[in-house]
């Protein structure tokens, strides 16, 4: 009887840590960016990131796109964070992690603006582990 009521026990308190992860994942089409972050993130991309990753975030020779069916492919599933911290440790080619966490969150907002994820009302954060909490997904 004492193992039951232990058992219940634990398997409720799993519930409710399951329950409270799923309620603060959040998704990118919950709008966490803002236009003018995208709008400093497509400034950055244009200086830095063009070259290599083309107009439009389109993808060139030697670098894929940001945009479509092939980075949703990629990414779909992961985190903002994990987006994240790819761009910070590989970006730019010539200089990995030379850009300040600022912009490394702007040009994540900019690469979700252009793969229409919505915008929203607070910028997106420059913390990994808030970012860890959004989801990139396909169209809901």
């Amino acid at each position: 009887m004492h193992r039951a009521i232990v058992s219940i026990s634990i398997l409720i308190a799993a519930c409710f840590a399951v329950c409270l992860v799923a309620a603060a994942s959040r998704s990118v089409w919950d709008g966490v960016y803002t236009k003018e972050q995208a709008g400093r993130g497509k400034a950055i991309y244009l200086q830095e990131c063009q070259k290599c990753h083309g107009e439009n975030l389109a993808g060139g020779e030697a670098a894929p796109p940001l945009v479509g069916a092939e980075f949703l492919r990629s990414w779909n599933g992961k985190t903002a964070g994990a987006l994240y911290e790819n761009l910070r440790k590989t970006m730019t080619s010539d200089d990995p992690g030379g850009l300040s966490t600022r912009q490394y969150a702007d040009l994540v907002a900019y690469i979700f603006a252009g793969n229409e994820f919505p915008a929203g009302q607070k910028e997106l954060d420059r913390d990994p582990a808030a970012l860890n909490e959004i989801q990139i997904e396909t169209k809901r």
